[in-house]
């Protein structure tokens, strides 16, 4: 069953709901109100015929009954029954009330009864089995000073019957209700999705080849085109992510390509022609070689460590203090400051909390702090300071250095990228440090900021939750 099948089904049945709760109630009141008038009509002629006995008061009261032909005009169309005030004489009975033996209800109450009478005995209008219905009641009536109890009924076959009819009706009206329902609710359900239909068939059009296609939509609040932005934005991802997936191997391939292939030259220079004696390969050779190899091993491993950041959501927590963990990194990175004349200042708080990956912290800051060093004028100045706050705590990494420009300080944390070939050839640098630290300082749902000014300063500043935010 499709959805809009079950859309079909559920406003038809909410609809059949509703109209059969308004047809009961209806046929409730219809049934009885016929009832309600009968019993009017049978309280007035109560009142009519204990007047009537009241002023034939010679007869009953010497214990004679009333004879039917000193009675009302119309008396054969009822059953009645009137005793005098206790109840248990009968004063007088009409000619129906004498053939026709029924149960008198309780005084003031009303009865429906039904009793066989055969068609040679009274004509009623008899249904098949000879039953006829009969709406019964008893009241008390006075009229000056004497009081009567009086049981009055009446047939109702035809009520019965127009009863049936009208209930047949009802049953009918709702029977084809629910069939005019059901086919605009179809209609109804197919207007209400047409817009998925659209989105199906706009997204079935989007494949790895056109991830730059996107589903219409508009800045209207309905919930069609917030699931069609929101699918925009799951392209978006996609596609940067595809984006980022070729330019990561076109990059990565680059980079193996170039040790490589001056491996391959290098050796093929110093392959023998047939009948020449191997002189092997000299100190120099071997220390070239050894430096492409591990070249290529940290470009390759820097590779593994990012794809194992990128499909990682949540890393261990554990309590750790940035402050000792720098004291410890910057008393490693002293030892090559002070080589290439760099003076390295610390000041840190004391404690500085957080929850996180210990190891993978010290690998963000060991990356940040190794371009600092890196990229760094001889005789240069490398600060490395720190605040704590109610929110969290900030470390800027700062150093003097060539820098960057400012249209470029946008692209410092992307894969691969060099401000210059050269820089990255000079210190065996493959453009992934920044990248690594970005994406760890985010799995630590931290933030980082790279500010640069030529030739004077460049400073890396970031930012980490305290520990109870992290937690």
């Amino acid at each position: 069953m499709n959805v809009r099948q079950k859309i079909t089904l559920l406003i038809t049945a909410a609809g059949f709901l509703s109209s059969l709760v308004f047809s009961c109630i209806i046929s409730w009141e219809m049934f009885e109100q016929p009832f309600r008038i009968i019993d009017t009509e049978l309280n007035a002629v109560s009142q009519r015929t204990a007047v009537i006995v009241s002023k034939k008061e010679a007869f009953w009261k010497k214990g004679n009954k009333i004879p039917h032909d000193s009675f009302f005009a119309g008396d054969e169309h009822y059953w009645l029954k009137i005793y005098d005030q206790t109840g248990e004489t009968l004063i007088y009975q009409s000619r129906l009330a004498e053939l026709i033996k029924i149960t008198e209800p309780a005084l003031n109450s009303s009865t429906t009864v039904s009793v066989i009478i055969p068609k040679n005995k009274i004509n009623l209008r008899q249904d098949r089995k000879n039953e006829v219905t009969f709406r019964v009641r008893s009241t008390r009536v006075s009229f000056e000073g004497k009081t009567f109890r009086v049981c009055a009924g009446r047939p109702m076959e035809k009520l019965e019957e127009e009863l049936w009819d009208v209930l047949i009706g009802i049953i009918s009206g709702l029977v084809f209700s629910v069939l005019v329902l059901m086919a605009i609710s179809y209609f109804v359900a197919g207007i209400i999705l047409k817009p998925v239909r659209l989105m199906n068939d706009q997204a079935k059009d989007i494949s790895e080849k056109h991830l730059n296609r996107r589903i219409p939509a508009n800045d209207g609040p309905d919930e069609f085109n917030t699931l069609a932005r929101t699918l925009n934005r799951v392209f978006e991802r996609l596609e940067y992510a595809f984006v980022q997936q070729k330019q990561l191997l076109a990059d990565a391939s680059h980079e193996l390509k170039t040790p490589l292939t001056m491996m391959r030259l290098a050796l093929e220079a110093r392959h023998l022609a047939p009948g020449e004696t191997n002189p092997g390969l000299n100190g120099e050779d071997s220390v070239w070689l050894t430096e492409q190899v591990l070249r290529m091993e940290r470009l390759v491993k820097n590779l593994l460590n990012l794809s194992s950041l990128e499909i990682k959501d949540t890393i261990k927590k554990d309590p750790v203090d940035v402050a000792d963990l720098l004291a410890s990194l910057t008393q490693d990175y002293r030892l090559l400051a002070d080589s290439g004349g760099i003076n390295l200042e610390v000041c840190l708080p004391r404690n500085l909390p957080v929850k996180g990956d210990a190891h993978k912290l010290s690998r963000a800051f060991s990356n940040i702090l190794d371009n600092a060093v890196k990229y760094n004028f001889k005789g240069g100045k490398i600060k490395v300071d720190g605040d704590l706050y109610e929110g969290g705590l900030t470390i800027r990494v700062g150093n003097t250095g060539p820098g960057v420009a400012e249209s470029e300080t946008g692209k410092v944390f992307d894969q691969f990228y060099r401000v210059e070939q050269s820089r990255s050839l000079q210190h065996g640098g493959a453009g992934l440090g920044l990248a690594i630290a970005k994406r760890i300082i985010e799995l630590h749902h931290g933030k980082v900021k790279f500010e640069s000014k030529p030739e004077t300063w460049t400073q890396v500043s970031v930012f980490l939750p305290r520990s109870d935010e992290t937690s």
